[in-house]
């Protein structure tokens, strides 16, 4: 497993770009030190001794081997203070990493057997996510498991009805094999009827197909897509209709569905024309968050300033905020290249109604 190889034509400080951070999960922002220290507040016992057992566990060999790990993990989390702690410690991360807009994902699904409400566990994140108004943009969306029977994916859509005021989207995530995006149609249609966005993990662990059934659902992001690459028709689409893929390389890695980064498909992506955007996913478990994700992808793929402007740019469009805030995001990131060589405008057109009905992060908690 190689993180980076060769030596970039021109060295970027990736902390310092202006970026988006799109594809992130709530729970897997959880540091191996906040999971022991939240632990021991709350008196439950870990399999691991300490935080670096923990780490040494973190070398896995899938996606479900992942999964097992991230589970327990999202035990220690039991009260209104730890999604607080929680949701507030990964802003500040992401504020000092560069990162001006982020949109995570939560899944309330797996805390419904704890002892805790839903209204808590919400309370505590929103809760953050307003003290932290100032210094970095943020929106909410929600996420369920594919795993899980569809029926439980609407009840939990519809438990979620108090807080859609501060909802921008909702997705799906978990295992894909055998768990095709088809199969989740009335939610993703119960989500459209309620005005969301939709969104849904595709062609990481699965083919190509899940991503044309993604596409067929019409979602509005594509959440990973590397198997695209595999289907020169399916990626003509991706840049025909500019359905954004937010990938996450680093992850990826991790979880060997590539051999090193330079294999990634983002590049070839990219100059297809299709909108993918670089994200950090789960960057406590997989060691990595957004900058070194960027710093990463240029070291592998040689990415050319006019290449990580535009990548930079397309997490701008990818958003889900309103054309008046992108606005003020794509001059930011203009400035951080000035003269760039073969700097180019947004690849991405938006329809008119995304522009205009584009989610706004609210200013003040009811």
């Amino acid at each position: 497993m190689v993180l980076s190889a060769g030596k970039p034509r021109q060295q970027h400080d990736f902390v310092k770009l202006p970026k988006t951070d799109l594809h992130v999960h709530l729970e897997g922002t959880l540091e191996p030190e906040m999971l022991f220290r939240l632990a021991g507040r709350n008196h439950i016992s870990l399999p691991w001794k300490n935080p670096e057992m923990l780490h040494e566990a973190c070398k896995f060999r899938d996606l479900s081997g992942f999964l097992a790990i991230y589970y327990k993990g999202c035990e220690v989390l039991v009260t209104e203070q730890d999604f607080y702690d929680l949701t507030r410690a990964y802003l500040e991360r992401a504020a000092s990493d560069g990162v001006v807009h982020t949109e995570f994902f939560f899944n309330p699904q797996v805390f419904c057997g704890n002892k805790i409400s839903l209204e808590g566990i919400m309370r505590g994140v929103f809760s953050a996510v307003h003290d932290m108004r100032e210094r970095i943009s943020c929106l909410y969306m929600g996420t369920v498991m594919r795993t899980r029977p569809v029926e439980e994916a609407l009840r939990t859509l519809n438990e979620l009805a108090p807080w859609y005021d501060r909802i921008a989207a909702f997705g799906m995530g978990g295992a894909e094999n055998g768990n095709p995006p088809s199969r989740f149609k009335r939610y993703f249609e119960a989500c459209r009827e309620r005005g969301f966005r939709i969104c849904v993990h595709a062609g990481e662990e699965g083919p190509a197909e899940y991503v044309r059934e993604a596409v067929e659902l019409g979602v509005d992001r594509i959440d990973h897509g590397n198997a695209a690459v595999h289907d020169p028709a399916l990626m003509k689409i991706l840049a025909e209709k500019q359905i954004p893929l937010t990938m996450c390389p680093i992850s990826n890695l991790r979880l060997n569905l590539i051999r090193d980064l330079g294999e990634h498909p983002l590049k070839r992506m990219l100059s297809r024309g299709i909108c993918v955007t670089i994200n950090s996913d789960d960057p406590a478990y997989f060691l990595g968050y957004a900058s070194d994700n960027w710093e990463a992808v240029q070291r592998a793929l040689d990415l050319t300033p006019a290449e990580v402007l535009q990548l930079a740019l397309n997490g701008v469009e990818a958003c889900f905020l309103p054309e008046a805030e992108k606005i003020k995001l794509r001059n930011d990131v203009k400035t951080a290249f000035p003269g760039a060589p073969g700097m180019a405008d947004p690849i991405v057109e938006r329809t008119a109604r995304k522009d205009q009905d584009g989610f706004s992060p609210l200013s003040e908690m009811d």
